[in-house]
């Protein structure tokens, strides 16, 4: 299974936008962690069956998962690569990307590094790599 790694350079233009950009490091930083809720285990999470909080306790559920599409206008690039469901496995996140400490004057930070990390959930095949380059 691949991994890959996106960074992005996020710099706010005022505080609508640094506030923006904390919100988007919150998720991508909860997706990579488990869920409380497992979701339907052995069905015991059926409305139909009822709910045992025992076993919903026992467990805990896996992180999102996401697509990663790389664009031109509104269809896939054909040269980039293509990938399958990935789960995020770290996000790393960078207040001073160009070397130095400095903040606005509410203490947003001007310019935020944000490095993802991804792995496939599926295998990859030779076959479908060939088939992909020949399209």
């Amino acid at each position: 299974m691949r991994n890959f790694m996106l960074k992005f350079k996020l710099v706010p233009r005022n505080s609508l936008e640094g506030g923006d950009i904390n919100r988007i490091v919150k998720v991508f930083k909860a997706c990579t962690l488990p869920l409380r809720n497992p979701g339907k285990v052995m069905g015991y999470n059926d409305p139909k069956r009822g709910i045992n909080d025992g076993v919903i306790d026992a467990f805990i559920g896996v992180p999102n998962l996401c697509k990663v599409s790389f664009m031109t206008g509104s269809q896939e690039h054909p040269v980039l690569p293509r990938y399958k469901m990935l789960a995020i496995t770290q996000v790393d996140v960078n207040y001073t990307p160009d070397g130095a400490y400095a903040t606005y004057t509410d203490g947003q930070p001007v310019a935020i590094e944000l490095s993802i990390n991804f792995q496939e959930t599926k295998i990859n095949f030779a076959e479908e790599i060939i088939n992909d380059a020949i399209r």
